[in-house]
């Protein structure tokens, strides 16, 4: 078996496994959909002629963001309704959100590139939608609160700056509100960290630190997105 996507020349590879592994000058190779193989050992055994190979020399890769609390607009018509909810999942998926939660049934979906689950479960760790009054217990879970707030907001990135910068919420806590931590919550045993078997769903940072990437908003951080082993962001491949 061989890989069908192969990463390298990663600085830093967050797995936001349960020892918080970093690979440092890595690489992760997947077959299809799932992850078989990262580290900083030699990769050459896992690539072939049909293998596609990325270099991401100074930037960072984690795993793809989970938004646990994805809501509906309740007081719109049906129609409305999903459009407007068909817009805002593809505004979060260009902001790297390919898994959401919802309490809706409605809103269950399966897409190549995005997936929202159903789960009627109350979160026991705290879920920050907005800029806290109080001090933030850890862990936590960050979400965009879609419909539960005044505001809109399409993207976990200008939060976890807020809190990164203003707050000194650490980066790695941001990073797992953001992946291991609804992962685990909500029992999506193939989602939420990097390791071998679970599901090739990745973002590459145009940064080589996840701290470098929550000290800066108001550009596109994310480099390439990568949903069960295939990249659909940017749309034209770039080695």
């Amino acid at each position: 078996m061989k890989a069908t996507l192969l990463i390298k020349n990663i600085e830093n590879l967050y797995t936001c496994n349960q020892k918080n592994r970093i690979e440092h000058h890595a690489f992760i190779a997947l077959h299809h959909d799932k992850i078989i193989d990262f580290g900083h050992h030699d990769p050459k055994k896992w690539i072939d002629d049909a293998t596609r190979v990325l270099d991401a020399r100074g930037e960072c890769v984690v795993p793809a963001f989970i938004d646990c609390h994805f809501n509906s607009p309740l007081d719109e018509l049906d129609g409305d309704r999903m459009r407007k909810v068909s817009d805002a999942l593809y505004a979060m998926r260009m902001n790297g959100i390919l898994t959401l939660i919802s309490k809706d049934p409605s809103m269950r979906r399966k897409e190549l590139f995005q997936e929202v689950l159903t789960s009627r479960h109350n979160p026991r760790m705290p879920v920050i939608q907005g800029i806290p009054d109080e001090k933030i217990r850890i862990p936590f879970l960050l979400s965009c609160g879609m419909n539960s707030l005044p505001h809109k907001m399409y993207s976990m990135q200008p939060l976890a700056f807020v809190l990164y910068v203003y707050r000194g919420v650490g980066a790695s806590d941001l990073l797992r509100a953001m992946t291991c931590n609804p992962a685990w919550e909500f029992g999506l045993r193939d989602l939420g960290v990097i390791e071998k078997g679970r599901q090739g769903d990745l973002l590459v940072l145009g940064a080589p630190t996840i701290e470098e990437y929550f000290s800066q908003v108001g550009k596109q951080g994310i480099h390439r997105m990568i949903k069960s082993g295939i990249q659909f962001y940017p749309e034209i491949l770039r080695c």
